[in-house]
């Protein structure tokens, strides 16, 4: 009994942050935007794997958990996407405003043929619009 009230709980948190607008995310460029959609997109992806490995159990009514486990994976999975995404730089320059955040850490693999492969991490340091 105590798995069917988290699960519909669960449910109603999901329900709620889907159906609420959220007025200070309204901006088209918002970055906090950004991680919550990819948040909730997540949320739901996990729910979902977790319901297909809830399917192949054998008593699924004693495993109600795994749709917990599922979604709470997929939010912080989708959040952390959402979050490198929306870095770009370590400094950003807009105008007079300056702001400083995680930059984006991008690795390259290059096959050097027989003398074995190369990787290449690259960050951008400084953007910025004049």
């Amino acid at each position: 009994m105590k798995k069917v009230k988290r699960v519909k709980v669960l449910l109603l948190a999901v329900l709620l942050a889907g159906t609420c607008s959220i007025d200070c995310f309204a901006d088209d460029e918002s970055l906090s935007l950004e991680i919550i959609k990819d948040a909730i997109i997540g949320g739901l992806a996990g729910g979902l794997v977790g319901a297909a490995v809830l399917a192949a159990t054998r008593k699924p009514g004693q495993h109600l958990e795994y749709l917990a486990y599922g979604a709470a994976g997929g939010v912080v999975a989708g959040g952390a996407v959402g979050y490198f995404e929306a870095q770009q730089s370590l400094v950003e320059i807009n105008g007079d405003e300056v702001t400083f955040d995680v930059p984006l850490i991008m690795p390259d693999v290059q096959e050097k043929g027989p003398r074995g492969t190369s990787v290449t991490v690259m960050a951008h340091l400084v953007s910025g619009t004049f």
